[in-house]
């Protein structure tokens, strides 16, 4: 198994359209350590019946019990807790959405025509600036528990139960941003700053359409610590924040026509915004780079791909941030590491039957015995012959060549084969 998870890094560095391509006997297609590894029937058939939790023990529908995740709830929890016992939170955290690209029906799918990936199913995440995933809750659309109005306010308070009392800086977009979602958080101890909906219910009315006639211009109103902000940036850009202080606006460079470049002033919460809430976005450019496995019919292999990728870009920002480490090679990237992972998982593993290797030759044939290749009928039932099923026909035999290991039918079928390989026969 772990041979075969090593093989679906792999396809996310060296990808090709189908998986039969990996075994192609094409030198410039196929792949010789799939081919040593294992058989493309063997990697199918893994793929086939692999399961993460045991189906009988489901709950029944409709039962106060009944887990629509119960497929891989053992993955989902075992991550989840290892993703915060193996890394302490960085004081600023974002929250986001991630998308997982899915296109078969399932009720869990969702539209959104403003993202990236339009279609595929959800998934809320709060991540670290660096892109560490700290916490995650597939979204599972009508049937999720969080599902109606103030969903965003929900999911937001969710994933920050462990950082209560933690004094921890949390960064969203205006999908979540409420005045009652900061207020709320700032009295668990967590401070909230995200772009906000002028029309939402608390944002003072004298910020909706203020008069900013240049560029870098702002005006803000404070409400103990809650402070709302609207900037003049291309377009007027709304926030409300409980993290950041009110004055001390500081530069920012921006484009002109042209190829110039002016700076203009923004907020000290524009500023912070800016720097911390991209954290999700993040891990998912690292995601889009290497991703793991391949397309299926079943849609909980695809969150088992997604929580294998996360779970690999979490290990390889671990190892970087850990001081002391020593790095490869001077551009030590994810590529490299997600390859160094896969070589150390499938190891020498070879789940192919090949007789010892004493010397140069083809398929493990030692060269004293080059001269003795003769069609002679083998001790082991009957098998496909070697040479047939190279050229499509389907042909059983008891015969074959005892050196090379191979069933093959008597004449024309035995000199071609070993005609191929350049082997003598008597």
């Amino acid at each position: 198994m772990k041979a075969f998870f090593g093989l679906n890094i792999i396809m996310g560095i060296n990808q090709l359209p189908r998986i039969d391509m990996y075994w192609s006997e094409n030198p410039f297609v196929g792949n010789e350590g799939f081919k040593k590894c294992m058989t493309r029937t063997r990697f199918e058939k893994l793929l086939q019946y692999l399961h993460i939790n045991d189906n009988q023990a489901q709950a029944p529908a409709g039962s106060p019990n009944y887990d629509r995740l119960h497929k891989i709830r053992p993955l989902i929890d075992m991550t989840r807790g290892n993703f915060q016992k193996f890394y302490k939170p960085g004081k600023c955290q974002s929250i986001d959405e991630g998308m997982i690209r899915y296109k078969g029906h399932h009720y869990a799918q969702q539209y959104t025509p403003g993202k990236p990936i339009k279609r595929g199913l959800k998934i809320w995440m709060r991540c670290e600036t660096s892109g560490y995933t700290n916490d995650y809750r597939v979204y599972l659309g009508k049937h999720d528990s969080m599902c109606g109005p103030s969903l965003g306010e929900r999911i937001v308070k969710h994933l920050c139960k462990p950082l209560k009392w933690k004094g921890h800086h949390v960064f969203f977009d205006r999908y979540f941003t409420s005045i009652p979602l900061l207020q709320t958080l700032e009295s668990y101890g967590v401070y909230g700053c995200g772009t906000i909906m002028a029309n939402r219910k608390g944002f003072p009315s004298q910020l909706k359409n203020p008069h900013l006639p240049e560029r870098g211009d702002a005006e803000q109103m404070q409400h103990n610590n809650l402070v709302a902000t609207v900037w003049n940036d291309a377009i007027p850009v709304h926030i409300a924040s409980t993290t950041s202080d009110p004055l001390g606006d500081g530069p920012a460079q921006r484009r002109v026509r042209g190829g110039g470049v002016i700076i203009i002033q923004r907020p000290p919460a524009v500023e912070h915004y800016q720097q911390h809430y991209y954290g999700v976005d993040r891990t998912q450019q690292y995601r889009s780079k290497c991703p793991v496995g391949r397309p299926s019919k079943k849609f909980w292999k695809y969150l088992v791909n997604y929580i294998f990728e996360i779970s690999l870009i979490n290990t390889f920002l671990l190892w970087f941030e850990t001081p002391g480490t020593r790095k490869p090679t001077k551009h030590f990237s994810m590529v490299d590491c997600n390859s160094s992972i896969a070589e150390k998982l499938i190891g020498d593993f070879s789940s192919r039957k090949r007789a010892p290797s004493c010397g140069r030759g083809v398929a493990g044939i030692s060269v004293a015995n080059i001269n003795r290749h003769i069609s002679t009928k083998l001790t082991r039932p009957r098998g496909r012959c070697k040479q047939c099923k190279k050229n499509g026909r389907r042909s059983d035999t008891f015969f074959g060549c005892s050196i090379c290991n191979v069933n093959l039918c008597r004449g024309a079928c035995f000199q071609a084969y070993h005609t191929y390989h350049h082997l003598l026969m008597e």
